[in-house]
């Protein structure tokens, strides 16, 4: 029995695994699907069972390949990613030509200690097109005993050219009653919080995990709800100002600040459903009760569902102008003019 760790993709491990056996892997993959939902997971599982001396269950994870590709200290596993500017101490927008030079002079060498060298590339959709350019000539020519994993949540962003050259591995999020059960076996949470992960991770079981054991996510996601809740009550003085604080935030990580977007998508989303009556459909659930005094309910009687819908347009349409590099000041600042001004509701 192999030691695969991704869960609920099993129509890729299935399929891998028949490859592995009759050993017809493909040398480049574009590994599919939502931020946390499996990709690194199912990188680091083609690079264990690519290394693995075991020859009749690969990934073993017992053999010493397999427990220092777990460990992270591989020498033939490289993970290739956005860097830190060190002039700025920000991440970088984008994984640059260098880095991918680097990796193409790697790439030439003998493995040092296992039987393959693999190259992840985390984020493919940063490589830039100087970055996307060269490494087309690595996978289009790949040297022997060479790996190339391409992780992306927007493969559309990376150059045709490139991507029909990989083959592809789309990675689908679990229903939302299995991560919530996987947390109840595995995990030991309760029910009610189970099913509240379940619902706020969108099946993407890496998010899950996470948050159930670091705290810290999901004070940040109760941090961004309070700013949201004081944003929408709030004059254009305030909204102006969390439009600059965001769009910095932009400069920073783009990644953390699409993050927020997307929390207030879900928000957006919940006030719609909740308005018609789909009470069921609601994902955060936490902020329906005295908890969070019922902010879902109150601020659902606060818009007109015309306004509400029109609002999670504005939303998704503003995080559609950032992907394709709209100035984030702006795009933010045309954002909040969008949001509507909240009904008093008499008590």
């Amino acid at each position: 029995m192999t030691t695969w760790k991704t869960i609920g993709q099993d129509h890729l491990v299935q399929a891998l695994g028949k490859s592995l056996q009759q050993d017809r892997l493909s040398h480049a993959y574009l590994l599919v699907g939502p931020p946390q939902v499996g990709k690194m997971t199912l990188a680091m599982d083609l690079a264990r069972a690519v290394n693995c001396l075991d020859e009749q269950k690969r990934p073993c994870g017992a053999c010493r390949q397999c427990q220092r590709i777990e460990g992270g200290i591989h020498a033939d596993v490289q993970v290739i990613g956005v860097e830190t500017d060190g002039r700025t101490e920000r991440l970088r927008a984008e994984i640059t030509i260098d880095q991918v030079r680097a990796l193409e002079q790697a790439a030439t060498l003998k493995p040092y200690e296992g039987a393959c060298r693999v190259f992840i590339i985390d984020g493919a959709e940063r490589l830039n097109l100087y970055a996307a350019n060269a490494l087309l000539k690595t996978v289009e020519e790949p040297p022997p005993q060479v790996l190339l994993l391409l992780l992306t949540s927007n493969e559309e962003a990376i150059p045709l050219t490139l991507r029909s050259r990989c083959q592809r591995l789309g990675l689908r999020p679990l229903s939302l009653e299995a991560v919530a059960k996987l947390l109840i076996d595995e995990q030991g949470l309760s029910q009610e919080r189970a099913q509240l992960l379940g619902r706020l991770s969108g099946g993407r079981l890496g998010w899950a995990l996470a948050a159930t054991s670091d705290s810290t996510v999901i004070e940040e996601r109760t941090r961004q709800l309070q700013r949201l809740q004081e944003v929408v009550d709030g004059g254009l003085e305030v909204r102006f100002e969390y439009a600059r604080e965001l769009a910095a935030q932009y400069g920073r990580s783009r990644e953390t600040a699409r993050q927020v977007l997307g929390l207030w998508l879900q928000w957006w989303r919940d006030l719609l459903v909740l308005r018609e009556g789909s009470r069921e459909l609601v994902v955060n659930l936490d902020y329906l009760g005295a908890d969070h005094d019922g902010a879902l309910v109150r601020m659902s009687q606060q818009f007109q569902t015309v306004e509400m819908a029109r609002f999670a347009s504005e939303l998704a349409a503003t995080m559609e102008r950032l992907e394709q590099n709209a100035n984030p000041r702006i795009a933010l600042d045309v954002l909040m003019l969008a949001l509507p001004r909240a009904a008093v509701v008499a008590s």
